[in-house]
C-alpha cells in the first residue's frame, strides 16, 4: 500500500486494520519528488490526500498518471474542495484520466470528494466486441465480398 500525503492519524487507522504482512509505504507531499517509490514494484492500492491541492495541475497530472500506469492497481484520491487550488480540479479532469467519483463521497463532508481508478473495472467489454456481433459462421459460405 502506498500512502501519499495521508496524515499520521489516518495512517494509524489504516495500518490498524491491515494484516501484519501488508507493506505500507508512506510519503508526504513534500517528499514526492525527492523520494519517489521504487518504480519496479506495483502496489495494490495508492491513497493520495492533501497533495493535489498543493501542486501545479501539470505536476499533479503527472503524479496521478504515474501512479495509475506504473505504481498501483487501484488509486484513490481524496481532494478537498475548500482549498483555493482545488478549485482548478473538476470531475471532468478526473474522468479524463480514467477516474470515477466514488459513491462513498456522498457520505463525506460536502467539501471533500473521493475519486478512484481501478484497473480491474476501468473498462468493461462492449457488446459489439463479442462473437455474437462479428462472427456469423452460418453465413461464411453464403456471401462473398
Amino acid at each position: 500500500m502506498l500512502l501519499i500525503g495521508v496524515p499520521e492519524a489516518v495512517q494509524r487507522l489504516i495500518k490498524a486494520d491491515l494484516p501484519s504482512d501488508c507493506e505500507v509505504v508512506a510519503l508526504q507531499h513534500e517528499d514526492i519528488t525527492s523520494a519517489q517509490p521504487d518504480a519496479t514494484e506495483r502496489y495494490d492500492i495508492a491513497i493520495v490526500m492533501h497533495t493535489l491541492e498543493t501542486m501545479s495541475p501539470a505536476t499533479a497530472r503527472l503524479l496521478l498518471g504515474r501512479l495509475r500506469d506504473m505504481l498501483a492497481r487501484c488509486v484513490v484520491v481524496g481532494i478537498s474542495k475548500g482549498a483555493k487550488s482545488a478549485q482548478r480540479w473538476t470531475i471532468a479532469d478526473f474522468i479524463a484520466m480514467g477516474f470515477r467519483r466514488s459513491s462513498g463521497s456522498r457520505d463525506l463532508p460536502k467539501d471533500w470528494n473521493v475519486y478512484r481508478f481501478d484497473i480491474h473495472d476501468y473498462k468493461t467489454t462492449p457488446n459489439w466486441l463479442s462473437s455474437r456481433y462479428w462472427a456469423n459462421p452460418e453465413r461464411w459460405d453464403g456471401e462473398r465480398w
